[in-house]
């Protein structure tokens, strides 16, 4: 009976745990999610598609990096899929969302999403597939 109990707690943590969506302007703290509720509503999960654009400073992007280097005209124009959704900062400075896929080298791509968004460094509306 103990077992059947764990198990079912177990299940519940989990679907509690799996079911997060990070909201624009509405987050407290540091964690991965599946799935973001953007600045216009639109809802962006894990495993979505998005056409990156074109670097708003010449030949980096401003606010998409790899390894806390601005990333390069090399992503241009390319079609990305989310790996990953994570909020990073404090109470005092605030949070911030952003989206990661596999980048061109060890390290993941960060695309701080609402500003990349505004500026056309990420192209709207995002499309899946």
């Amino acid at each position: 009976m103990k077992k059947l109990i764990l198990l079912l707690l177990l299940l519940l943590f989990v679907s509690i745990c799996s079911a997060q969506t990070a909201v624009y302007n509405k987050i407290t703290s540091e964690a991965d999610f599946i799935s973001y509720q953007t600045k216009s509503n639109n809802i962006v999960k894990t495993g979505d598609t998005l056409q990156i654009g074109y670097p708003r400073a010449g030949n980096q992007f401003t606010f998409i990096s790899q390894a806390n280097i601005a990333a390069g005209t090399v992503i241009a124009n390319s079609k990305v899929v989310i790996s990953k959704i994570k909020t990073v900062g404090n109470n005092k400075r605030g949070y911030k969302t952003y989206l990661l896929f596999k980048g061109y080298g060890l390290y993941p791509v960060y695309i701080d999403y609402e500003s990349a968004l505004e500026t056309g460094e990420v192209k709207a509306p995002f499309n899946k597939g």
